[in-house]
């Protein structure tokens, strides 16, 4: 057991950064006792340091609801928000930073595989988070099985608040395909649908992870032989223009379609497109999140304001901002487990009995092996 950050830089919060290390998926660490008295001393010392900045991608959601939230219950701490932009380029701009010795930044919202792979995996710059979850509200109790989920090995580190249901991200046209005869991932890989399957060309377009290719790749009852299969015998047609790929579909040409978007828009506006029901196939249905983690930064300049804004986001209040954040997006919603039914649409809510395969672990966050595979497949 050791400290990780000095008390003289850090005040309240570093009395509580003792990390002691437990398996992924738990809570690491000795917490301290969650306390509205603690809690209470833990605001009055970021109000001292009277700000926050929290980098964050735009893929988290409409950020200014969630800003303006936190800035509403807490008017005395400002939140700096740096958004610069797309996901990479928030990631450039604070692995730029730390690089250049400027120490900004308080807390990271991104997608997990940038936060572990940037931030902690090699470069290991992220606090634990264990030691500092000081809100009542933030017990592990409140979350999906009882427990917090993270994306490091310590299970400390990388903080998965998101919760997707992820299938296979298959697509197909009503009038071609009758889903009742889809009773497996693997029914898409029949000889009749040879030259009828279109896939995003995620190699060609330099994307360096998908959620589903990963959880098709790692799940044991598909793997890779059923991708090598998909891109190396079925004749299937790659595409980079995302919005292409969706009309095509829509158009007939092709019956299937492997990481498609906007289907569910495109499905509204009454073309014949939709979604394989993860639930209708044999496979188990994979969860987790595909953009929801944080991180704090080692050396944050506003340790105790990050603090607060971490417990106030993993709270019930902060966590309703999220998905009111992402309100169109209907397959998001919050591992928590007290969220209001009404904010949560149907294609996001866990089933009682439903086994799950957590996604965001650390062993899966490298994505060169199915880069490799697919390049292989498909001779490029």
């Amino acid at each position: 057991m050791h400290l990780l950050l000095s008390s003289t830089r850090l005040g309240f919060v570093s009395a509580l950064f003792i990390f002691m290390a437990c398996p992924s998926g738990s809570s690491a660490g000795q917490a301290p006792v969650s306390s509205q008295a603690t809690w209470e001393k833990l605001v009055q010392a970021a109000e001292k340091e009277g700000e926050v900045r929290v980098y964050a991608t735009n893929s988290v959601g409409n950020l200014p609801i969630i800003w303006q939230t936190f800035q509403k219950r807490f008017p005395k701490i400002k939140l700096t928000p740096v958004t610069p932009g797309r996901g990479n380029e928030v990631i450039l701009l604070l692995s730029s930073e730390r690089r250049a010795g400027k120490y900004l930044a308080d807390v990271l919202l991104a997608n997990p595989r940038a936060v572990y792979r940037d931030f902690h995996g090699k470069a290991k710059v992220l606090a634990p988070l264990p030691p500092i979850l000081v809100h009542p509200e933030v017990r592990a109790s409140h979350w999906w099985q009882g427990k917090h989920w993270y994306n490091d090995e310590e299970g400390a580190h990388v903080f998965i608040y998101e919760s997707s249901i992820f299938g296979p991200n298959l697509y197909y046209n009503t009038k071609l395909v009758d889903p009742k005869e889809i009773k497996s991932t693997w029914d898409v890989l029949q000889p009749k649908w040879k030259g009828k399957m279109l896939a995003f060309d995620i190699v060609g377009s330099g994307q360096t992870g998908s959620t589903a290719l990963t959880l098709l790749y790692h799940n044991p009852d598909v793997g890779p032989k059923f991708l090598e299969r998909l891109y190396g015998e079925m004749d299937t047609t790659l595409f980079r223009n995302l919005q292409q790929g969706t009309d095509w579909l829509a158009a007939g040409k092709f019956s299937f379609c492997l990481l498609c978007r906007d289907v569910q828009r495109a499905a509204e506006q009454g073309l014949p497109v939709a979604e394989l029901d993860p639930y209708q196939l044999k496979e188990k249905v994979g969860i987790g999140a595909g953009s929801g983690a944080l991180g704090m930064l080692k050396d944050a300049p506003h340790p105790n304001a990050a603090a607060v804004f971490i417990n106030w986001y993993l709270s019930r209040e902060g966590q309703i901002a999220y998905k009111q954040a992402n309100m169109d997006e209907d397959d998001r919603a919050s591992l928590r487990e007290d969220l209001p039914a009404e904010l949560v649409a149907p294609a996001a809510r866990r089933r009682k009995g439903v086994e799950y395969i957590f996604i965001n672990r650390p062993e899966w966050v490298d994505f060169q092996p199915i880069s490799d595979l697919i390049r292989k497949a498909t001779g490029k």
